[in-house]
Formats: structure tokens, C-alpha cells, sequence
């Protein structure tokens, strides 16, 4: 279904590696006239149905953009997101492209969502961690093995050459030449930016290659970098660079876990929270709540 195109105003783009649960209700949540969905699912998902996820949103139009093979803290993630920008970049000029997971839920109703990011466009949502920059290793060696290492769930004979190899490099002071002369920054790569943004980070996919392209963790640098050395910082919804989640509007809880999985018992939390979106969810852990919220929330 096609709409108006002064009606559509805000894209969400998702990435996601599982069709379970929470992201069927995600995007029945997120099904409004407003909105366009972008989804993002991990080439290691054979089951997934593209039109199954379709037939869900009865108001949205929803886009499948080219699948990739994702690995956490691989330059595969960075790419996923410059995917899912430069597809929703081609399409239209949205107000807004808020970056969520596939186990994010929306804790608010779409009313009240778009009249917030009504009252704050222009407004740009990046969370930045510290206000110095603590992590200069993950940008200044090569780690060549990041996306066969993941997690950590690497063989004994990979995890010994990523070894072997940043150690020879801190020998030999070998640093990648792109990652000199910048002031890097880190903070959460959930992000909502607006039209100008998107379109300037992509501007800057020739640097952000060269520098992140094996890097470990270059999703949570890349964004925040470029925002830190231009003229956005001054957009920021949130100035301070003290990781509080209200510079995304989000929920995550990383005192309880990595991050923490709501239950039913955080209802009331979720509930009362003035942040759009929630993370994470996992129907393996509790699908109660995620039942509970899709009846409060979808519309």
C-alpha cells in the first residue's frame, strides 16, 4: 500500500537477525500512515519470510533491502547501516530515521511519538559515552579476523592469529594512516537523526570504509565521530557526552545485564518511561511482556 508522500515522515530502520515475537509486534507497533518500515535481516536467517513480515502492516509500507551476513563488532554492522540509510535516503526525505533492533518494542503510543520528535525536529539523537575518547586500539590496529571472531565463538587457530597479528602491529607500530588527525568519540549506535544527517554520513562512506573496515566495535565510533567533528553536535537533543539514555530516548538497562532482558515484572517501568523505545525483548526469556505491551500499544 502507497500513501502520499507528504504523509510518510519518519523511517524506521531495522536490524534484525530473528522473526520472532518481538519483531512482529515491533512492526505492528510501528504500522502508522507516518511511517515507512526498512528491515534489514541477517543472510543467516533461512527462514525468514519477507512476506509474512509484510502482510503485518496494513498501513506502513515495508522495504527488504539486500541481505548480508552480520557479525557483532565487524564492519558488517556499520555496512548493514549504511545499507538501510542510503535505501531509505533513495526513497524519500524523511523528518526522521530512528536505527532499532529487531528486539526493540515501542513504549509509546504513535501520537505521542510523533509529537515529540514534532516538537524537537531538527533535533539530532546520539548518545556519546565519555567526553574523551578511550578506545583509540579499536580504530588504530587492523583487526582482520573481527568478523570470524564475533563474540568471541572463534576457533582456537583464529583467535590465536588475531593474536599473533595485533601483537606484531603494536611491535611494529604499524596504525592505520585514516585514524590519525581526528577526534574519535563512542557512545550506543541506536541513533534517531534527521534528513540532513543521514544524508552528510553518507557523504563521508569513502572515510568511514577506510577507517573502520577492520575495526573491532567501529559501529558504536563511526556515527558519533562524524557528528563530534561538525556542525551536528550543535543539533544534539542531549549536549552532554555522560551516556544518559535520554540522548536516544531509549531504555536499555546495562546494570542488570548485557543489556537486560524485560519481563513482565518491568511493566510498570516500561510503562512509565518517558523514552519511544525499549530494548531488549526475547519471547525465549518472556513473551508475556511482549504480549502485554503490544496489546497496550498497538493501535
Amino acid at each position: 500500500m502507497v500513501y502520499a508522500k507528504e504523509t510518510i515522515k519518519h523511517a524506521f530502520l531495522i536490524m534484525a537477525h530473528k522473526n520472532d515475537l518481538t519483531l512482529k509486534t515491533l512492526i505492528k507497533m510501528i504500522d502508522d500512515i507516518r511511517n515507512d518500515i526498512y528491515i534489514h535481516m541477517d543472510i543467516k536467517n533461512d527462514s525468514y519470510n519477507n512476506v509474512e513480515i509484510e502482510n503485518l502492516a496494513l498501513k506502513s509500507n515495508v522495504f527488504h533491502i539486500k541481505r548480508t551476513n552480520v557479525n557483532w563488532g565487524g564492519y558488517s554492522q556499520i555496512n548493514a547501516e549504511l545499507l538501510l540509510l542510503s535505501s531509505a535516503t533513495r526513497s524519500k526525505r524523511y523528518q526522521y530515521y530512528h536505527l532499532i533492533s529487531g528486539a526493540d518494542l515501542l513504549i509509546q503510543t504513535q501520537d505521542v511519538f510523533h509529537d515529540f520528535f514534532k516538537k524537537n525536529a531538527g533535533k539530532e539523537f546520539v548518545r556519546f559515552e565519555y567526553p574523551d575518547f578511550r578506545y583509540r586500539e579499536r580504530i588504530e590496529l587492523y583487526y582482520f579476523f573481527q568478523e570470524r571472531i564475533g563474540r568471541g565463538q572463534a576457533g582456537f587457530l583464529i583467535r590465536v592469529a588475531n593474536f599473533l597479528c595485533l601483537k606484531v602491529q603494536r611491535l611494529l607500530h604499524i596504525r592505520n594512516k585514516y585514524s590519525k588527525k581526528i577526534s574519535f568519540q563512542k557512545g550506543t549506535n541506536w541513533f534517531s537523526i534527521t534528513d540532513n544527517l543521514a544524508r552528510f554520513i553518507l557523504s563521508k562512506r569513502f572515510w568511514i570504509e577506510k577507517t573502520f573496515k577492520y575495526s573491532q566495535c567501529g559501529d558504536e565510533i563511526f556515527l558519533q565521530t562524524i557528528v563530534a567533528n561538525s556542525s551536528y553536535k550543535e543539533k544534539l537533543y542531549h549536549m552532554s557526552f555522560d551516556n544518559e539514555p535520554d540522548a536516544i530516548m531509549r531504555l536499555i538497562d546495562w546494570r542488570r545485564g548485557q543489556p537486560y532482558i524485560f519481563t513482565k515484572a518491568d511493566r510498570n517501568e516500561l510503562c512509565s518511561s518517558p523514552m519511544m523505545f525499549a530494548r531488549k525483548f526475547d519471547p525465549d526469556v518472556d513473551e508475556d511482556i511482549i504480549k502485554i505491551l503490544g496489546d497496550i500499544y498497538i493501535v
